[in-house]
């Protein structure tokens, strides 16, 4: 049972009270709650929050208060739980338990003075029992300085040998076959119907959140959005380097496709408010994306408006796969937090609040950034 602070006093001297972060919960803490209970008397969990643990502990918590609280409410032996959003002097003044039990390795380095003037001042026994284990600060100092930099070597090791073995794909793979063949199961229709059926409200959005005059898209394909935002009546201009894309973008567009690498950077006599690169970043090797990151960084007056395939579910930083099952030449899925540090490097600032409005199909995709 979850009690609020304002229920404490009517459970005075009818419990004994268990005390800690319990972050991470392990097997040390299911000891102590049992030796608890065996005193016989209903035990009530008293649980530091989340703010306790990053003040204190001068690090994130590992699992969120609310969680915390639900896994020890359902443990065996734990009678009460209480989420301690005051300090633990005043937890234990409002609730006065018969007694306050805490671990063996608390007798030596001393409680809090004012817990033991609050428990001296109401007669709250304090108890303290041997479990006979670790505790969690030293746990998670484990893992900080062993466990940590071991997976950390691992991930940098992965990410060198993926680095220096990645071929990129050549310009003849993207050909007509690429863009109007039948191997992507009907979802390589590249016709302007199809694609405005597919891009639904994405050209009108980009209108009335970047405002744009100018729009470079950098790895165009063959030039269905630029035509849309044409059509719009925005400026376009795009790259891509397959010069099949360019032989199959509509005529109106055409002219204003350059054909050459998106790795290098191109000269136009024109400013972009806004530049675009999207499902672009998958196909390159991790040396061509930080080429294009910083081409893109330079071809932009205001914004930058990314979308790509991320390495799912991460455990580093420098996480990289490919998904060469949905398409040969998609050998790059890196970590979206690692992808975002090189955009930032460039002096790009992260626009939340834009991605949010351009995601509206919460594929969770979209990167949006503005110079500063």
């Amino acid at each position: 049972m979850i009690l609020r602070y304002d229920q404490l006093p009517e459970y005075k001297k009818k419990v004994v009270m268990v005390d800690g972060c319990f972050d991470p919960l392990h097997i040390g803490h299911i000891r102590y709650f049992q030796v608890a209970a065996e005193q016989g008397i209903p035990v009530l969990c008293n649980i530091q929050s989340d703010a306790y643990i990053q003040r204190t502990k001068e690090r994130a918590n590992l699992l969120p208060e609310d969680q915390r609280l639900a896994l020890i409410q359902a443990m065996k032996g734990i009678t009460y739980v209480h989420l301690c959003t005051n300090s633990t002097h005043e937890v234990l003044e409002q609730l006065q338990p018969l007694q306050y039990i805490k671990g063996l390795d608390w007798k030596d380095r001393g409680l809090p003075p004012i817990q033991e003037e609050i428990c001296s001042k109401y007669g709250i026994e304090i108890v303290y029992l041997d479990t006979n284990v670790d505790t969690s600060t030293n746990i998670m100092s484990e893992f900080m300085t062993k466990t940590l930099p071991m997976k950390l070597k691992q991930n940098v090791d992965q990410f060198e040998e993926i680095l220096f073995t990645q071929k990129p794909v050549e310009s003849v793979h993207y050909d007509d076959h690429y863009f109007h063949g039948d191997w992507r199961d009907g979802h390589n229709d590249y016709t302007i119907e199809t694609r405005r059926a597919i891009e639904a409200k994405n050209p009108q959005n980009i209108k009335e959140i970047f405002q744009p005059k100018t729009v470079l898209d950098v790895g165009c394909g063959p030039g269905a959005l630029m035509y849309f935002l044409w059509e719009l009546g925005i400026d376009p201009y795009g790259i891509d380097f397959s010069r099949a894309a360019k032989e199959l973008a509509p005529k109106e567009i055409r002219n204003h496709i350059t054909v050459g690498q998106v790795t290098d950077y191109h000269h136009f006599d024109t400013k972009f408010d806004l530049v675009i690169c999207r499902e672009l970043l998958e196909h390159l090797t991790i040396f061509q994306v930080r080429q294009t990151v910083q081409s893109l960084a330079k071809y932009t007056s205001k914004y930058l408006y990314v979308t790509t395939r991320y390495y799912p579910q991460p455990q580093g930083l420098l996480d990289i796969t490919d998904d060469l099952e949905t398409d040969a030449s998609h050998i790059t899925l890196m970590n979206k937090d690692f992808l975002k540090v090189l955009f930032m490097l460039e002096g790009l600032k992260p626009r939340y609040d834009l991605e949010r409005k351009l995601d509206w199909k919460n594929y969770g995709r979209v990167l949006v950034f503005e110079k500063v």
